[in-house]
């Protein structure tokens, strides 16, 4: 068993929080925090039982030590500040620190935030966002920090001097989201019980559903090690490279819908576009198999 007590309780606060604010937060730290450190030997189980035993060395070392920035996933008021709604047992120079180098919508919203090596999640405990978030730390290997450059899943990221260009992150959320689905079911079979929310990724799944199916073992494989390049390599570089092209159109598509309010639609035209690439994936694995057994004899 993992030790329950590898997050810290102490929390930090900040000189402008006081009164109720404050109280509120301190409140909902407490419990979330205390949620988080009495669940997580399941949580840790929970990925072990999705990606395998071979892995568990592994996962145990990435989960051992959780950097957490927990937020108030409510509605900020107009004029308040970021940190009127974030609560951390990191320090306060620490938090500062990543209020003036980053984006303060990064720390309103779930995210993983590879370079520092810290989750931002919901004091409302969403066990659907926790999850997601903690598969992203999982999957997530950085390459170089100067210039950056991190294999998180499927996605990379590179530093240039436009900024930090990423390539297949919807592909990567899409995906993550489908893992952590079905690492709350591992949970609930554990015994926890489990209330999932949805989350915009879920529009994408019809699109990515056989690619998942098909080759999900290996997709397991390449978030633990971050080989990327092996992946690719054994669906084939062209195939790989459409289906990334097809998949980005077509989930800036999606999102576009979402953000003006309108429902998403994929067609079935969509699902049968992508697919008819997933089955050349499919074929070029077969036949580089059957390539290698006829060497083997």
């Amino acid at each position: 068993m993992i030790a329950n007590s590898i997050i810290s309780k102490k929390y930090h606060k900040f000189e402008k929080w006081g009164g109720d604010n404050m109280s509120s937060l301190q409140e909902k730290f407490t419990s979330a925090n205390s949620r988080l450190n009495n669940e997580l030997n399941y949580i840790i189980q929970a990925f072990i039982n999705f990606y395998g035993k071979k892995h568990r060395d592994y996962i145990v070392s990435v989960l051992q030590d959780l950097k957490i920035i927990w937020y108030e996933d409510i509605k900020f008021k107009e004029g308040s500040e970021i940190s009127d709604y974030i609560v951390s047992s990191l320090s306060e120079d620490q938090i500062n620190a990543y209020l003036k180098k980053y984006n303060k919508k990064c720390f309103s919203q779930s995210a993983y935030i590879d370079e520092i090596d810290v989750l931002v999640l919901p004091l409302s405990y969403d066990i659907t966002h926790i999850i997601h978030e903690i598969n992203h730390k999982v999957s997530s290997h950085i390459l170089s920090l100067e210039p950056l450059k991190i294999i998180s899943g499927v996605c990379t990221s590179v530093e240039k001097d436009i900024g930090v260009i990423q390539e297949n992150s919807d592909l990567n959320e899409a995906i993550n989201q489908k893992m952590t689905l079905e690492i709350l079911d591992e949970l609930r079979k554990l015994g926890l019980e489990i209330q999932y929310s949805t989350s915009w990724q879920e529009n994408m799944f019809p699109l990515i559903n056989l690619f998942y199916e098909s080759f999900k073992e290996i997709l397991k494989d390449t978030y633990i090690s971050g080989d990327i390049v092996s992946f690719i390599k054994i669906i084939g570089a062209e195939n790989y490279s459409e289906f990334s092209q097809r998949i980005f159109m077509k989930g800036f598509r999606l999102k576009r819908s979402l953000i003006k309010g309108e429902i998403p639609i994929i067609t079935e035209e969509d699902v049968k576009e992508i697919e008819s690439i997933v089955t050349f994936m499919q074929n070029f694995t077969c036949e580089a198999k059957t390539s290698e057994d006829k060497r083997k004899i």
